[in-house]
């Protein structure tokens, strides 16, 4: 079988978990010597020749032009027969197309490719809610409070410039598109749950995990005398939404005898990008703290087996209902529990007692508790640890995928 997978990101030049998702799938496509992958990733204009809106990185893997941002979600590229685009397809001649993403690339290239293979299959896996909310698709509302379910009336409300017709048109022309797809993927039950509610039918989504490429499990970290397992790590995005504020304020809460006793390491990139006054925030914190919390910047894929060693504990903060972070996985790869709010697909990833612990989603007082009982129990590490699930690997992915291609 032939498969071609489109992502809004190429994770050479953008280290987010749904370019690595859709990565890994592509690669463990060509793996296997009954099939073919071809993985093609969106890119900044800087990355193009000028007037060029697609490049070639190797045999298999191309680069396409895209600015295809919300809400619009419309593309850029020239997609009648005569293009380049039509000219890719044509050459590859896939028998499924599999969008691993529909941002950044716009929603006419789902019409194009049934248009320029009738014969493909088109698959579409969901990240996030951006065809459910306009606020980045992450149903926040614009005043920073959590959104339970899709409402034109309470859309409305976050964009008061817009009207209830708005955003039926907008739903409208979103489902024209997805009525063209034959399956959709849903990494988590929790997503699946929000897309069926807002009018999908449900046999319609296969819920199916990301795969990653297998690896032993680290065994716990060996202690010195009197230390305990209290080495806390962070590893993701910089940005309001990861809640990396909600992180360092839980920290600095703790008292003084805890803060003697643990460290946390926070490994990630894009702090650049945000405000200043979150910028200046964030270092004087750190510099408040800089006994304890320790600021890495990005890591690359490779250091990850390294860090994961060196560290006790997986923690995260997200302000909105994350689908199925890849950094769950990854932390359970290496056998590191993981500490994270009780909402969407983290709660569901991550069973509270079992193989990690949940907190009040966006309370920072409650994590500083957790993290409280945590250091002041010898025990509950070793019980956490021992508990941690098998991941699922590059190889069950690509046969649970094939199952569904199949069909």
């Amino acid at each position: 079988m032939r498969v071609l997978i489109f992502s809004h990101e190429h994770p050479t030049f953008s280290k987010g978990g749904g370019e690595f998702a859709a990565y890994y799938l592509y690669q463990g496509f060509n793996e296997s010597s009954e099939h073919e992958a071809w993985f093609v990733g969106r890119a900044e204009d800087k990355m193009l020749h000028p007037g060029v809106p697609i490049a070639a990185l190797n045999e298999r893997e191309y680069l396409i032009a895209g600015q295809a941002g919300i809400p619009q979600l419309t593309t850029c590229l020239e997609l009648g027969e005569q293009s380049d685009f039509a000219y890719m397809l044509k050459t590859i001649q896939p028998d499924v197309i599999h969008f691993h993403h529909y941002v950044n690339l716009g929603l006419e290239l789902i019409r194009a490719v049934k248009n320029l293979c009738p014969k493909a299959k088109v698959v579409l896996t969901l990240h996030e809610y951006i065809a459910i909310c306009m606020n980045n698709g992450q149903m926040i509302k614009t005043d920073g409070r959590l959104c339970y379910r899709y409402s034109l009336r309470e859309c409305i409300q976050c964009f008061p410039e817009k009207t209830a017709e708005d955003f039926f048109l907008r739903e409208r022309y979103i489902k024209s598109f997805f009525d063209i797809v034959d399956h959709f993927i849903s990494p988590s039950e929790f997503l699946k749950d929000r897309y069926i509610n807002w009018g999908i039918d449900a046999e319609r989504i296969a819920v199916i995990e990301n795969g990653l490429p297998a690896a032993e499990k680290h065994p716990p970290r060996a202690l010195q005398s009197n230390e305990i397992h209290g080495r806390f790590a962070y590893f993701g995005q910089i940005n309001p939404y990861k809640g990396v504020n909600v992180l360092l304020d839980a920290f600095t809460k703790l008292p003084k005898s805890i803060k003697k006793r643990i460290t946390l390491d926070i490994f990630g990139s894009g702090l650049e990008k945000q405000s200043p006054e979150y910028q200046k925030k964030f270092h004087t914190l750190l510099q408040e703290n800089s006994k304890f919390i320790r600021f890495h910047g990005a890591y690359e894929a490779i250091e990850q087996a390294r860090l994961m060693a060196e560290i006790d504990w997986v923690v995260m903060s997200s302000m909105w209902w994350e689908n199925s972070p890849l950094v769950i996985q990854e932390a359970f790869k290496y056998g590191r529990p993981v500490i994270c709010p009780d909402i969407g697909g983290m709660a569901e990833k991550v069973t509270h007692g079992v193989n990690g612990m949940h907190f009040r989603a966006r309370d920072a007082v409650s994590l500083s508790q957790a993290i409280e009982s945590i250091s002041n129990d010898t025990e509950i590490y070793n019980k956490l640890s021992s508990n941690i699930p098998k991941i699922t690997t590059i190889e069950q992915c690509v046969e649970k995928h094939m199952q569904i291609y199949a069909t």
